[in-house]
């Protein structure tokens, strides 16, 4: 179990309450499609332009819609053969219609922007957690069954947690450690990122940071979950989002939403086509791309880069960006992410009381996404981060796999006799994104200024240029504020 679960099951019902309701307000005031990006206002063009958009995941798409809306000439350049970018929903080897996410899975009940555009195509949500049946808690060799919501019992378990550690149990580790500075950028604005008046972190990552209040090597492990490198401070961040009432996901696969998206978009969108150089001059942008198999030009105003900083880095541009931008798009770091997807024959576990969600002594989650699927059968799958994903992804397929289901026979006895097959995705293998989502490390916080500042006619959006890192609302905020740039630029 996830250390922010702990934090969801610990709300107090006058908690709960005070922030479902301002969700609700933020939902009712919200219109069915945002109108409205901070600095911007809604208007029609009076000058239609011609935009290029490099990029048909969320964050292009957002772009799209919104400046086609208000009278703009768009064209999206997408180098895969389907929309979305990193929310990808895979379906495929998968049997009796079973799917399982390889990308963006938890929406927050928090993001509103989010869902307001679930409710503007129609779609509907499903607790991204069970809310019932035990789980499975691993550490150390030892398994044991923690009823939903609870803590595993120290007295059956072997640990290296200090005294104070044990009186708190697993699940009041963040509380000791953590929550204060998670709260304390719980209350500051989402478009301060990345938060100035916090200078006092940027050279400390999350793992020192625990270690300094005396943290044992037990609670670290568990409380990073493989992401001690990680700056405190986008750390917190990011642990604001996680730390909520309820966590959704999109009922059907979280790709319907680009999919959704880019329906009314179908015929301004370019697939298979790979971008090779971007120039620009004092009247407009042109695009090199290569699209099957031949060298393609376009030319347009404007152009809205979303292509993640570790793939631009290798595309040539003209002239060079700034000294800021090219520091960042040159050292930006999205996290190696690897997953691997086990399809059983029936949802043994569940006979057990279970509900195939466990917590495991590695840098990873183990998420059971068929449980509210219909069918016997199911699908066991880890999340895997950091260093453990990056040693992942250096294995073959079958290797994944093999070492995947010892792991998870250890979790479920009986997935060995039950199995019927697997598949695995790695987004550092990925070559369109060469990484799962951006992580800001020690000593990177200067360059985040500069991530999403426009280059002359070209603007930056993604979950790398947002308030909102690694989630599918900063792919949307970023895409609408890039949108919003290009409609009010001269």
């Amino acid at each position: 179990m996830s250390p922010f679960l702990h934090d969801a099951h610990a709300l107090n019902r006058r908690q709960f309450v005070i922030r479902t309701l301002a969700v609700g307000a933020a939902l009712a005031l919200q219109p069915a499609f945002p109108q409205n990006v901070p600095g911007g206002r809604d208007r029609r063009s009076a000058s239609p332009r011609k935009v290029i958009i490099l990029g048909a995941g969320v964050a292009g798409l957002a772009a799209a819609l919104k400046l086609h809306e208000i009278g703009h000439e768009v064209m999206l350049l997408e180098a895969r053969m389907r929309p979305g970018g990193r929310v990808h929903t895979i379906r495929e080897p998968f049997s009796d219609g079973l799917y399982a996410e390889a990308g963006a899975g938890r929406i927050p009940i928090t993001h509103a922007l989010t869902l307001s555009y679930i409710e503007r195509f129609k779609l509907a949500v499903d607790p991204f957690y069970p809310e019932s049946g035990g789980e499975v808690f691993l550490w150390n060799g030892k398994r044991l069954v923690v009823p939903h919501g609870g803590d595993p019992d120290l007295a059956q378990l072997q640990t290296n947690l200090t005294p104070r550690e044990r009186k708190v149990g697993f699940g009041g580790l963040s509380k000791l450690y953590f929550d204060a500075l998670r709260e304390q950028v719980h209350a500051l604005p989402e478009a301060g990122w990345p938060y100035p008046d916090f200078k006092r972190y940027k050279d400390v990552n999350y793992g020192e940071f625990l270690r300094r209040q005396g943290a044992s090597p037990d609670a670290v492990a568990y409380l990073s979950q493989g992401f001690e490198e990680d700056s405190l401070l986008d750390f917190a961040h990011d642990a604001v989002s996680h730390a909520v009432p309820k966590l959704w996901k999109i009922r059907g696969g979280n790709d319907l939403l680009p999919r959704a998206m880019a329906e009314p978009l179908a015929q301004r969108i370019r697939y298979g086509a790979e971008v090779r150089r971007i120039e620009q001059t004092i009247a407009g942008v042109r695009v090199a791309y290569t699209a099957g198999g031949a060298q393609q030009v376009e030319t347009a105003d404007r152009l809205i880069c979303t292509i993640p900083f570790t793939v631009l880095r290798d595309i040539d541009v003209s002239p060079m960006w700034s000294a800021g931008k090219a520091a960042v798009v040159r050292n930006i770091y999205l996290g190696p992410v690897a997953r691997v997807f086990v399809q059983t024959r029936t949802r043994f576990w569940e006979q057990q009381g279970l509900n195939g969600f466990a917590t495991v002594d590695q840098p990873m989650e183990l998420w059971s996404p068929t449980y509210n699927q219909p069918g016997a059968r199911g699908i066991l799958m880890s999340y895997t981060y950091e260093r453990l994903a990056r040693e992942y992804s250096h294995l073959s397929p079958q290797e994944q796999i093999d070492r995947m289901v010892a792991l998870l026979e250890q979790v479920h006895p009986g997935v060995r006799a039950q199995f019927e097959g697997a598949t695995t995705w790695s987004w550092l293998n990925e070559p369109y994104s060469k990484g799962a989502f951006t992580v800001t490390r020690v000593g990177e916080f200067e360059d985040l200024r500069h991530v999403a500042t426009p280059e002359g006619r070209v603007h930056f959006a993604g979950e790398h240029t947002s308030p909102w890192p690694g989630w599918i609302q900063g792919a949307l905020h970023s895409g609408l504020r890039a949108a919003t740039e290009v409609n009010e630029a001269g």
